[in-house]
């Protein structure tokens, strides 16, 4: 009977806009922080599904963004010794590839891999990383007085200003200018896409327009609490946080910062975080004014954490909690929004996006989907999260990993010597009760059962001896 039959109908290819946001922590409106101003990423968050329990797998840009990209954990290929993932894993499909590969139209901005040379291999002219008419100097200048004060071949000079000019004048700015007008006519194209945005900020130095630094009282600002190291802290605890301190004007070797000098570096940090989510905040109006926002998907994630003075640490570079918890919000069409209660890592990522496109992925992703725990947010994928952070990396003879595990009451840490396969000492912080990890209590008598059942995930997750140094996966 004519018009009784079915006429399957296929659905469009699903849209990608995947949003790397450099050295943001979960300082933000959506993760608790009733202080600091990030309207869109929270608006973001309200209609996607937020991971409260994200990690990255090394807590230092380079690798961390070496495993999203390849899907493979740091310590595969010597992806923890930071060198172009290219280098480390060539033969690897990145996730770029699966896109590219199967049709998409590919666009990225800033800095999605960390080197030059993987992204131009990768994106090549679709990549923008400058802007051509840039009054920029340095790592970002535009104050003529900073400018003034770059003093080496890096080009640091302060560790922050805030002149008054547009947004587009940084970087930051231009680059959500052009990804807005890249989606006006990728929505006129018809093809699927991957626009890979990879913003700047807060990354040191903390550069934003003055705007932003004037919707923060200075006084209001709160210090850390616990500027101090941990009780029964380790030898490979500590870390001096070099990448701060070669900044002019900031204290060398072990002297300490000064409070009006902590204030004004936490004002930074939160101006370029409300800076960088307005910059956001364009990109997703635009999005939805073209309509893309039904069939796109959208990623926002932090490649690892921060601290601000916590331990009397700044940087990343460490195991801390807040060195590798990470913000990671997944916006797809036809998922409800929610907080997914699983554990999740950034190498989840890939497989994610191959899931929810329904693209075909390379057989040897080592992270899972979190598609699961997004359409089912109470499921339990994970119920721990491991990461792992190298000293000495470039020398195998004095190199030391610190590999972690966390779970929703613990965090412990293992530091071990490669060569010898020993360990350097051990770190366990009870989150119940101290959740800042002010004390390390891996000695105490009664966790001596919790040690063996945390040191027994590592060893089941990691090879922990000199084996790490082969090329193997």
């Amino acid at each position: 009977m004519p018009g009784c039959g079915t006429t399957k109908v296929e659905k469009k290819p699903l849209n990608v806009l995947f949003i790397a946001v450099d050295d943001l922590r979960p300082e933000l409106g959506c993760y608790g922080n009733k202080l600091i101003k990030t309207p869109n990423i929270d608006a973001l968050a309200a209609s996607g599904i937020i991971f409260d329990h994200a990690y990255c797998q090394q807590a230092i840009c380079m690798a961390s963004r070496a495993s999203i990209m390849s899907g493979m954990l740091p310590e595969t290929h010597l992806i923890f010794k930071c060198g172009p993932v290219d280098e480390a894993y060539p033969d690897q499909e990145k996730l770029d590839d699966i896109f590219k590969n199967n049709g998409y139209e590919i666009r990225a901005f800033g800095k999605i891999y960390h080197h030059k040379s993987d992204a131009q291999k990768q994106f090549g002219k679709s990549w923008v990383w400058k802007n051509p008419e840039s009054r920029e100097k340095g790592r970002g200048y535009l104050d003529p007085a900073s400018i003034s004060r770059i003093t080496d071949a890096q080009g640091r000079g302060p560790a922050y200003e805030n002149p008054d000019v547009a947004d587009d004048e940084y970087f930051d700015g231009y680059q959500a200018e052009m990804a807005a007008k890249t989606i006006d006519d990728l929505s006129k194209s018809g093809k699927p896409f991957f626009l890979a945005i990879g913003f700047h900020k807060p990354h040191l130095p903390f550069n934003a327009p003055k705007k932003y630094w004037d919707m923060y009282p200075e006084d209001e600002l709160k210090l850390a609490t616990n500027q101090y190291l941990p009780k029964n802290y380790t030898k490979n605890t500590r870390y001096n946080f070099g990448e701060l301190r070669n900044y002019p004007g900031i204290p060398k070797g072990d002297t300490l910062i000064s409070e009006p000098l902590q204030r004004k570096l936490i004002h930074g940090y939160y101006a370029c975080a409300t800076f960088t989510d307005a910059q956001i905040g364009k990109v997703l109006l635009k999005l939805k004014e073209t309509g893309l926002d039904k069939n796109t998907i959208v990623v926002l994630w932090g490649d690892h954490g921060w601290k601000l003075g916590e331990h009397g640490m700044w940087c990343k570079h460490t195991n801390f909690e807040l060195d590798g918890h990470v913000p990671l919000i997944i916006r797809a069409p036809e998922i409800l929004p929610g907080r997914a209660q699983s554990f999740a890592e950034l190498i989840d990522l890939y497989p994610t996006l191959a899931d929810l496109c329904q693209l075909p992925r390379p057989d040897n992703l080592q992270g899972q989907s979190l598609v699961p725990a997004m359409k089912e947010p109470k499921k339990q994928l994970r119920k721990v999260a491991f990461g792992m952070y190298p000293h000495n990396r470039d020398n195998n003879d004095k190199l030391v990993i610190g590999y972690s595990v966390v779970n929703n009451r613990y965090r412990y840490i293992n530091w071990i010597c490669i060569k010898t396969g020993k360990s350097e000492g051990t770190e366990l912080y009870d989150h119940a009760v101290d959740p800042a990890e002010n004390i390390n209590v891996a000695g105490d008598e009664k966790n001596k059962t919790i040690v063996a059942k945390m040191d027994s995930l590592l060893h089941t997750r990691f090879k922990m001896d000199a084996s790490i140094l082969e090329y193997s996966n």
